[in-house]
């Protein structure tokens, strides 16, 4: 008889303990906060002196393009409020995209969006993935920031809102969705 009372009693405290550990409500306040921006990054990719977006290297004896395996482009685009080029200065687009499908669909971005303007100056978001670069948006992930946007996570989508392919200039619009501290 007394083992059976020692064998229910550690079972109401172990169940006890239990209980309380899973009941514990998380944290509501976890201190991040969250922004939420849209920008427009301008895109000139001609290969001339305005060029912000130019192939580096690529195989040997292979045309450097949007669609073939292994082009590795640098940018370095503008970043504005607006889609118009008048618009307010928000940064730079800086880094670094390869073709990365044998297809030539899909494009590894990884890049930094460089704030300049007064309310983000010095702070920057790492955006990366791996995605169709035809597709009409494509989702890259937030990875990281600095600055104001210090431990970053979340997500950022483009968009190609205008196209002019006979001097190979597009504008991108960007949302952008992070959470910080």
């Amino acid at each position: 008889m007394e083992t059976k009372t020692n064998v229910s009693l550690v079972f109401l405290v172990v169940s006890g303990i239990v209980m309380v550990f899973f009941s514990v409500p998380a944290k509501a306040d976890d201190g991040l906060k969250e922004t939420n921006m849209t920008v427009y990054f301008h895109d000139y990719s001609s290969g001339g002196p305005n060029s912000t977006d130019l192939p580096v290297v690529g195989f040997p004896g292979k045309l450097w393009n949007f669609t073939q395996f292994g082009t590795l482009y640098v940018v370095d685009d503008l970043v504005t409020e607006g889609p118009e080029l008048t618009s307010a200065t928000v940064g730079r687009g800086q880094g670094t995209y390869v073709i990365t499908s044998l297809d030539g669909l899909n494009a590894y971005v990884s890049f930094s969006l460089v704030f300049t303007n007064m309310a983000y100056n010095g702070s920057t978001i790492q955006i990366l993935g791996n995605n169709n670069q035809f597709k009409a948006v494509r989702e890259y992930s937030v990875a990281s920031g600095t600055g104001k946007f210090r431990y970053a996570t979340g997500y950022a989508t483009f968009e190609t809102i205008f196209l002019d392919q006979s001097t190979s200039y597009s504008i991108l619009r960007v949302n952008v969705s992070a959470r910080h501290y």
